[in-house]
């Protein structure tokens, strides 16, 4: 498959520097691409790999993690079809392995599951990895350059994760009109002619590549004088960072910055990119900013950006909802029996604190071995795979709307206190909470107890913000989504369903955007129920259209 030149991506000059400098010393230690959807982050990295195969004599492995991978893919394990067909105890390589001397990409690495993060991570740090498992004992080299995208909308990465990438460059849509111009451009030509373009880029190819070599053998002279050494020490030390992994990235970018432009001393510039780009996904400040608002056309209503504060209130508007009373023990008994009924089994047992058996899609080789040699020769007869499973407590997702909207119906109080009332009541359970306020959607808690659960829900003691119910719901799926859904686990979403408009969005579309993003939780076939104001007849005749039809229990407040 023909890939995009290297040298004919425009703009988004600290990515490629990044990714030249990772070039000149894998050693630096990963680069993490930060940006929203369709700002050509993978273009751009796979770019990169046609552009190190064109510096190399020698293949140079491009591996990228697929959708749904398991820890026996990305690790290794006993090669199924050999055990199977020829009866032979062999290993099958892993992705890990695949990627040595290569590049490893990792899209959307802020959804990968944990223990997956946790096993590239620890590879690409060390160079090696130790395989242990399956009676299979192999010492692994994963010399490779880590290379991830996500996007920060749809969830942080976790802090101990992010602090293993050397670089984190923040990819802005900041493109000037005549730069979109040759995008769009570019992009069409490459369409209608691959080979035609490449063509035509294959010399600036050629001399990114052979200015890499000559970089590549320069980088280990560059020297660095005591007094440089210094400053970065102080500067680490005034930035308070935590250990010692963006000093090392900090000095080895700083040394492949001299070696890219001919030098063989470090500049002040040189220090100054290096830190640049190591801090850019270690500080909150240097996120993506939300795009500065513009003057809203003529007959036209202008809709802030979802991390903007909202406008002030315009005159004889209704006045802001005023902060919610203290808890108080307040059952809910539709509430109760709506959770009652789905805790119990068909013989009337009761599974609040039963832990759910979840298939993990691995194969357990010991047992499927052990298992296929206690029936009777082990040469003839086929064998039967033997899966690994796993036991984990049922998980609540609550999403608890407190824009300014919901709490203008005064309903958030009650509803509150009756989520309290449920985790009172069905404690054993892990529970998730997603709050919508001021402009922003955040998780609370995690997997937490119902005790912390509780807790935090005694602090949400006021609603502001505009309702952005489209973006909270998508933010809920994904979540769910990452974690795996499980036929025990629950959703309770707590909403008067009046969403915010966004640029260019007409009012007849929110019902039908509504029930879509609602439609893709509940086809992961989890038990959901809606809670809802009563006091509004307007309201009810509003959800009872966004839910109809729809598996989902309406409770009203």
């Amino acid at each position: 498959m023909k890939q995009f030149p290297f040298s004919a991506v425009v703009g988004m000059e600290d990515a490629k520097l990044s990714l030249i400098y990772h070039a000149i010393d894998p050693r630096i230690g990963g680069s993490l691409l930060l940006g929203h959807r369709g700002c050509a982050k993978t273009t751009l990295v796979r770019a990169f790999a046609e552009l190190l195969q064109a510096a190399s004599t020698e293949p140079i492995p491009f591996v990228e993690l697929p959708l749904g991978a398991t820890e026996d893919r990305l690790l290794g394990s006993v090669n199924a079809e050999a055990l199977v067909e020829r009866n032979k105890w062999e290993t099958r390589t892993g992705l890990i392995e695949e990627a040595n001397g290569g590049v490893f990409y990792v899209d959307e690495i802020n959804l990968l599951p944990d223990n997956l993060a946790d096993q590239i991570l620890d590879s690409a740090a060390s160079g090696k990895h130790h395989l242990e498992r399956d009676g299979i004992t192999r010492r692994i080299e994963s010399r490779y350059i880590l290379i991830g995208t996500m996007n920060p909308e749809e969830g942080d990465l976790r802090p101990q994760l992010s602090d293993r990438f050397a670089h984190g460059i923040v990819i802005q849509d900041d493109f000037t009109p005549d730069q979109r111009v040759e995008v769009v451009r570019r992009r069409i030509q490459f369409d209608d002619d691959p080979e035609s373009f490449i063509k035509m880029h294959a010399a600036s190819v050629t001399d990114l590549a052979d200015r890499l070599t000559k970089a590549r053998t320069l980088v280990k002279s560059v020297t660095v004088s005591e007094e440089q050494r210094l400053e970065i020490a102080n500067q680490a030390r005034e930035l308070q960072v935590e250990g010692l992994r963006a000093e090392l990235a900090v000095l080895r970018t700083a040394r492949s910055a001299a070696a890219w432009e001919n030098r063989s001393k470090i500049e002040p510039r040189d220090l100054d990119e290096g830190w640049r780009m190591c801090l850019g996904h270690r500080r909150l400040e240097n996120r993506p900013p939300a795009p500065a608002p513009s003057p809203p056309p003529p007959g036209r209503r202008f809709n802030p950006p979802l991390a903007q504060s909202t406008s002030a209130a315009p005159i004889n508007s209704l006045p802001d909802p005023k902060r919610l009373p203290g808890p108080k023990v307040s059952p809910h008994q539709p509430l109760r029996d709506w959770a009652r009924n789905l805790f119990v089994d068909s013989r009337g047992r009761d599974l609040r604190g039963a832990a759910e058996t979840v298939p993990r899609g691995t194969v357990d080789w010991i047992t499927t071995l052990l298992k296929s040699l206690t029936i009777g020769k082990f040469s003839d007869r086929k064998i039967r795979l033997r899966y690994r499973s796993i036991r984990r407590r049922p998980r609540v997702w609550c999403f608890l709307d407190a824009s300014r909207s919901t709490g203008m119906s005064g309903c958030l109080s009650a509803a509150r206190d009756s989520l309290i009332d449920l985790a009172t009541h069905f404690r054993s359970r892990r529970w998730n909470l997603l709050l919508l306020r001021d402009n922003h959607v955040k998780w609370l808690v995690k997997q937490s107890s119902g005790c912390s659960f509780r807790n935090i829900l005694t602090q949400v003691e006021s609603a502001s913000g505009r309702s952005y119910l489209f973006q909270s719901l998508h933010r809920l799926h994904r979540a769910i989504l990452k974690q795996g859904p499980a036929t025990q686990d629950r959703v309770v979403i707590v909403s008067d369903g009046l969403a915010s408009l966004e640029a260019g969005r007409r009012h007849g579309e929110t019902p039908s955007r509504l029930r879509h993003y609602l439609r893709r939780i509940t086809q992961m076939n989890i038990p959901a129920a809606w809670l809802y104001p009563s006091s509004e007849p307007a309201l009810v005749r509003w959800l009872q259209k966004i839910l109809r039809g729809m598996p989902v229990t309406s409770i009203k407040l």
